[in-house]
């Protein structure tokens, strides 16, 4: 995909750049004389094909930020169905362990995407019983999507990278806690 767009962007860089060449050997002096003053200017600006792949550059980055958005949203939306799952049954099933599996690779794109790395970082505070585990588990999803729709496309969020590190830490805990207490 990514190639398919940069030769694409190479087509019109080239095109652009012959047809002004021919635009400028047609005209007579004086208009080309007051043209290429007019041309300085705009270069100025900016050339057609730099403006194109700045615009690309641009409809990327808001792409990769509604996918980011999309994500959180997912991530909340797991949490609660793993809190609630977890509430009634007390216990986990292979869909639910599906779901946990899910969540941590969202929070890591979301991190990733958000310019965090693979620090691992120990929970703050590890919960006792695994139902406060899902709760929080709920609760630092959802900051987690709230955090995400409050920051701009243009700027890392320290509160998101924390958020995801969290949330994949607390997901680890419940992971080796279920495979534990599924042993015992």
């Amino acid at each position: 995909m990514v190639r398919i767009n940069l030769i694409i962007l190479a087509s019109i860089f080239f095109l652009t750049i012959s047809a002004e060449g021919q635009t400028n050997r047609n005209l007579p002096d004086a208009q080309s004389s007051s043209s290429s003053s007019s041309g300085q200017q705009s270069h100025g600006l900016g050339s057609p094909a730099e403006e194109i792949i700045h615009k690309a550059e641009i409809r990327h980055a808001e792409e990769a930020y509604r996918e980011m958005v999309e994500r959180a949203d997912e991530t909340a939306q797991l949490g609660r169905q793993l809190h609630d799952a977890f509430q009634t049954a007390k216990v986990l099933n292979r869909e639910d362990l599906k779901r946990l599996e899910r969540m941590e690779k969202l929070a890591r794109k979301i991190r990733g995407s958000a310019g965090g790395d693979e620090d691992k970082l120990a929970l703050k505070e590890t919960p006792l019983q695994l139902v406060d585990a899902f709760e929080r588990l709920a609760d630092i999803s959802d900051e987690l999507k709230k955090g995400v729709g409050k920051t701009s496309r243009l700027v890392i969020s320290g509160t998101v990278i924390e958020r995801s590190n969290e949330l994949i830490e607390l997901i680890r805990y419940i992971r080796t806690s279920v495979h534990t207490s599924v042993q015992k």
